[in-house]
């Protein structure tokens, strides 16, 4: 197939097996739930999974059940949750595929339990506990209860209970300790306790790492893709991530242009003096979006700003005379000795890494490096 754009993402697989390996070591009687959602944020989930996998990890959480679905051949022997809730005439490809699925309510456990009826095998489910995120799960004691009586079914087995911090990457701890609070008084209302209890996020896994709790799993999301939840996280200092991601390409065209001449739609930028004007081949088509207009990229080793509106497929830095064609550029990560970071790259758009690296289009090839080499 050919790839005619220097256009890409590169993955540093090496550098993500680190991550995971230091954010396990900070919780080492936890088991390490690896998040590979939203394609591992955008990143690849089935070379990322199978990579994790091949490595020892046998524990990853997926949003939906169509992504749990896709990785179920590269992670043969894993528990494999859904985080998000499955519709129950969808439950049988669960079943026949050993998912576990996140049971939200009585009114969805209910429903699932009719659809078992009609299939062979046990689901694996975890109850999602809410305590103060209030997007899904139970809060209500009652609701909680009724759905422990319906638990002695031969059709289901109760693998889990989780909850979700909402705050943890925040400066202080006291809405977290409130749905701690909660998270433990709902968990003690089980006679039975299940196999996995959670409530660490990234955030949580580094914030409380040294805090004894009930818990004996933790997920791990943003962190082993090598950015922090939040500098509040960060300055924390109580791990060093190694970056995973480099969005990067290449100069492909270059020119002088006269002190008061327009660049780009909206001639929105006008030269003050004589310059230099790279172009380089990515757009908001590809996921780099017309609010990074401004940021400044590395051209080479040197700081060039982006200049003139994004364009779907091109855009333009104003840079020097030394400046040629096929000159690497990095929009942010690591590569050939240039850092920018994907945290100021971020913040420059009022946004998070999380979604600068799920914006980035499948237009934009990943390349995969154990060792510095491609695979």
């Amino acid at each position: 197939m050919i790839n005619d754009r220097p256009t890409h993402l590169r993955v540093n697989l090496d550098a993500l097996l680190t991550n995971y390996k230091k954010l396990r070591n900070l919780n080492p009687g936890k088991i390490g739930l690896a998040i590979v959602k939203a394609d591992s944020y955008g990143l690849g989930s089935k070379v990322i999974a199978d990579y994790l996998y091949k490595n020892g990890v046998r524990h990853f959480a997926t949003a939906t059940l169509e992504e749990a679905l896709e990785l179920r051949d590269v992670v043969k022997e894993s528990m494999v949750l859904v985080l998000g809730v499955t519709n129950p005439k969808n439950v049988r490809y669960a079943v026949e595929n050993d998912i576990s699925l996140t049971c939200p309510s009585k009114e969805w456990f209910e429903s699932t339990l009719k659809e078992l009826e009609k299939i062979d095998g046990k689901l694996k489910f975890h109850i999602k506990i809410e305590t103060g995120m209030n997007r899904i799960g139970i809060s209500d004691e009652k609701e909680l209860m009724e759905i422990h009586n319906l638990f002695y079914s031969e059709k289901t087995e109760f693998e889990g209970i989780f909850s979700h911090y909402s705050n943890a990457d925040g400066e202080d701890d006291e809405y977290d300790d409130y749905q701690t609070a909660n998270f433990n008084r709902l968990v003690e209302l089980f006679k039975f306790k299940p196999k996995y209890i959670h409530i660490d996020n990234s955030a949580g896994v580094i914030k409380y790492s040294d805090r004894d709790d009930i818990c004996n799993l933790s997920r791990i999301g943003i962190a082993l893709y090598g950015c922090y939840p939040s500098s509040n996280i960060e300055k924390l200092n109580k791990l060093s991530l190694e970056p995973v991601v480099s969005l990067v390409s290449k100069v492909t065209h270059v020119k002088k242009i006269l002190k008061g001449t327009k660049v780009g739609y909206g001639i929105s930028y006008e030269a003050l003096e004589d310059e230099y004007i790279a172009t380089i081949p990515i757009g908001y088509a590809d996921g780099l979006l017309r609010r990074a207009q401004g940021f400044k990229v590395k051209v080479g080793s040197e700081e060039c700003e982006i200049v003139g509106r994004v364009c779907m497929d091109q855009l333009m830095v104003r840079c020097s005379e030394n400046t040629k064609v096929g000159d690497d550029v990095v929009f942010f990560g690591e590569y050939n000795d240039q850092k920018v970071s994907i945290d100021d790259f971020a913040a420059y758009q009022n946004t998070i890494s999380y979604e600068v690296f799920c914006c980035i289009n499948k237009r934009v090839p990943r390349k995969y490096y154990i060792n510095n080499m491609e695979l």
